[in-house]
């Protein structure tokens, strides 16, 4: 019987032995395990805000939070590209209740696929913008995104149609039992066919099971995800200039397995233990790309899997009034695998296997006055045949007055390089050194009870950045960015139903002390979104826009792309206390506009769906 089967047999016996025992309340923030943080950059969303947008998926959901880059190759079955402050996608450490989902085996080295989770499931959704590699180790080197599931909810039943052959089904079953034990099971479906060369088709399931008391706190977790992936390979020039003009497969699987417990010693001090099992599997079958501008990419068949366990313990100790204190130990253990060839006229294997071990050790500090608020964090981190990493973070704040906020922070960052990277026979390189980021902000926020507003500057620094050479044909570290730039939002009630809010960022790039090549950052990006609620209806008005900006294909070579600007709407009516009806409106003027090289947008996509709560 292998892990899975097993944990799904362990779980109602875990649910068991929760209730023989004997309520404490936590928290989870991103960017510290200290309950309050000092201000930067952090955005998140709720529950509520997530009900009132009803995105399609988690990736849409991502485009309502400021400041932050999305692309994706097609309407349907593409890859994602999420990038924070100038950073690839790999760049972004991506977590689940806490639990790191990152894949470093495939190509895309370490970027996460957001079709993996549902919205349906997510309680919150943090953004945390900056390397922070001093709380959570490696991959986090240009921000954190933090999705937090939920752990009850109403019971209720959806359903969603729409163009493009979309079919969205979720049901969530929750109760919770006079002995403090909480049972949450969410299951979710979610179809969508642009076109013949464009289609996902991915299936989802939660289970939770809580248990709190006034000491003791307890956690299971359990997802799983199957993900069927039809699109054209990324760089191929989608459906304008592809040759061949056949779609590549990808079909994935995850499953999820954390345990969280926490235990009040005393009122100053608890201690935190985590334990979680990651893994993904994977299954891509490419057709290649034709030589075009660029050089081609032949056909392979490639299978993947990427495996870790991770333990982590800690304490938090409230040492005075002003002062808290949090240190804590860390093993991970992972290994990834590639099986598969390469069609270059004969099958040319590219198999590999590695494994790795990273033994950490962090400490956390905070001291909070009623003006003002220091924070640090120290961490170190030993890999299996790489140098140890000490990486620190350091922030302040400091209130002016009752409403104006001053903020500054400081982190440094470091991510090992991708299995892939390393191992692949015929372009990794055991020699590569970790990549790493200097980020360094200053910022202000002003706050009443209608309005809010924040402005900030930031300075990242990535260096010794992963790159192929074609004349090596290998992986180097070559290359170094630097992204500054500044980040504004603001949020303000127009009246008791209508509320204005928008975002604007704003990012100079240059790479090796020259012009920036880099693909799909524009210089100016934002959103501004009008929200109304009246009686039993809601109504958000969305418009997304980006600046002029450069992309490529091995067809095309390196290209600029306009800038645009999209709409959206959404609507929900509550028609009754069990029954809600919605509909959804993305890209609502039909705009044609291309997030990436030949995958052209030019069509409104609709839905309508409805939610009956029991």
């Amino acid at each position: 019987m292998n892990l899975k089967n097993i944990l799904c047999c362990v779980a109602p016996l875990y649910a068991c032995s929760l209730m023989a025992q004997p309520e404490i309340e936590t928290l989870q923030v991103t960017g510290t395990r200290i309950a309050k943080q000092s201000q930067g950059s952090y955005s998140s969303l709720s529950r509520s805000q997530i009900e009132a947008f009803n995105p399609a998926s988690t990736l849409d959901l991502l485009r309502r939070i400021p400041n932050i880059i999305i692309a994706e190759n097609g309407a349907a079955g593409g890859i994602p590209f999420v990038s924070l402050r100038g950073g690839e996608s790999n760049f972004t450490l991506v977590l689940i209740d806490g639990v790191a989902v990152n894949d470093p085996t495939n190509s895309r080295g370490g970027g996460f696929d957001f079709n993996q989770i549902n919205p349906s499931a997510i309680d919150r959704i943090e953004v945390y913008r900056g390397g922070i590699s001093a709380v959570y180790g490696g991959e986090a080197i240009s921000g954190v995104i933090h999705i937090v599931t939920r752990s009850s909810a109403p019971q209720s039943i959806g359903v969603e149609f729409g163009t493009d052959e979309q079919l969205n089904a979720s049901g969530t079953f929750s109760t919770s039992l006079d002995n403090g034990v909480d049972l949450l099971a969410s299951v979710s479906s979610r179809k969508r066919k642009s076109s013949d060369f464009a289609s996902i088709d991915t299936q989802q399931g939660l289970f939770k099971l809580g248990f709190d008391t006034e000491k003791v706190s307890n956690e299971l977790l359990i997802t799983f995800s199957n993900s069927d992936n039809v699109g054209f390979a990324e760089d191929s020039g989608g459906e304008e200039y592809a040759l061949p003009q056949i779609a590549e497969t990808r079909d994935s699987e995850q499953w999820l397995v954390g345990l969280r417990h926490v235990y009040a010693l005393s009122d100053k001090t608890s201690l935190s233990g985590n334990l979680s099992w990651l893994n993904r599997q994977e299954s891509s079958n490419s057709p290649g790309i034709a030589e075009g501008v660029l050089s081609g990419v032949p056909a392979s068949m490639v299978d993947s899997e990427f495996e870790r366990f991770e333990v982590e313990v800690f304490a938090k100790h409230q040492l005075n009034q002003s002062t808290t204190l949090v240190f804590g130990v860390n093993g991970r253990n992972a290994e990834g695998r590639n099986d598969g060839s390469i069609d270059f006229g004969f099958p040319l294997p590219v198999d590999f296997v590695l494994q790795q071990d990273t033994r950490s050790a962090f400490a956390e500090a905070q001291y909070e006055q009623a003006n003002y608020t220091l924070d640090m964090g120290l961490r170190y981190d030993k890999s299996d045949n790489f140098d140890s990493e000490t990486s620190l973070r350091i922030g302040a704040d400091y209130a002016v007055s009752e409403t104006i906020q001053l903020f500054a922070v400081y982190n440094e960052g470091f991510k090992l390089p991708s299995f892939f990277a390393l191992a692949h026979p015929l372009i990794g390189n055991a020699d590569l050194k970790p990549e790493r980021s200097e980020n360094a902000e200053v910022g202000m926020k002003v706050a009443s009870q209608d309005s809010q507003f924040s402005i900030l500057y930031f300075d990242n620094h990535y260096s010794d950045l992963v790159d192929f050479d074609a004349e090596l044909f290998t992986s180097v570290n070559r290359s170094s960015v630097d992204a500054t730039g500044i980040e504004l939002s603001a949020f303000g009630k127009i009246n008791q139903w209508l509320s204005l809010s928008a975002d604007v960022t704003y990012t100079e790039l240059e790479v090796d002390d020259g012009p920036s090549q880099l693909r799909r950052r524009p210089k100016w990006f934002g959103g501004v979104a009008l929200d109304g609620s009246w009686d039993t209806v809601t109504l958000s008005l969305f418009a997304d826009f980006r600046d002029k900006y450069l992309d490529s294909s091995i067809a095309t070579g390196l290209v600029e792309l306009g800038g645009y600007a999209k709409y959206g709407l959404s609507g929900q009516w509550q028609v009754t206390e069990q029954l809600t009806t919605s509909f959804n409106i993305e890209n609502l003027l039909a705009k044609e506009y291309q997030e990436s090289v030949g995958f052209v947008n030019d069509e409104a996509n609709m839905r309508i769906g409805m939610q009956y709560t029991f």
